[in-house]
């Protein structure tokens, strides 16, 4: 019993700390908004939650910064972020893209082929192929230089700024 409430009360804690950072995170300076972002790397699995809940209901701006906590947060976020990529609009989806290239999980590849394939929307596409380079992956790789020899002659330079800038 005694076990079950300091679980209890250690993950009150946890929520409270991460509920702080967030708000620290998307209302302070930009250099304490980064040790915020920082900090919830640093908690973890208990910040992926609430960082995913942010991503889907902040303005654009501060979905970047939400992207940079979770990419902190590293493997625990890439399922959550898969979900997110599979479902949001581009808005919402390019930060998540973005932290799931940062995080380098290889379970991050297939989603990001479909989303080469199927996204109507040119930067997103870019993004999506910039990733699928960062990751590596022999079967994203050919997925991108597919890409490339069906597209214009500006996606290719898209794609790379986009993978250099990342």
């Amino acid at each position: 019993m005694q076990k079950t409430i300091e679980r209890r009360e250690a993950t009150e804690e946890s929520t409270a700390e991460v509920r702080e950072l967030m708000h620290v995170m998307l209302n302070a300076d930009t250099y304490t908004s980064l040790q915020a972002v920082s900090a919830l790397g640093a908690v973890g699995a208990s910040a992926v939650g609430p960082l995913v809940q942010a991503l889907l209901a902040t303005d654009s701006d501060a979905r970047w910064t939400v992207a940079m906590a979770l990419a902190r947060t590293g493997a625990e976020a890439v399922e959550p972020l898969i979900g997110v990529v599979l479902v949001a609009d581009d808005e919402i989806k390019n930060p998540a893209v973005w932290a799931l290239a940062e995080i380098g999980d290889a379970r991050a590849v297939d989603p990001l082929v479909g989303i080469l394939r199927t996204s109507r929307s040119e930067c997103c596409r870019a993004l999506t192929a910039a990733a699928l380079l960062k990751l590596g992956d022999p079967a994203g790789i050919a997925e991108v230089e597919k890409a490339f020899s069906q597209s214009d002659e500006g996606f290719p330079g898209l794609v790379m700024e986009a993978f250099e800038g990342t």
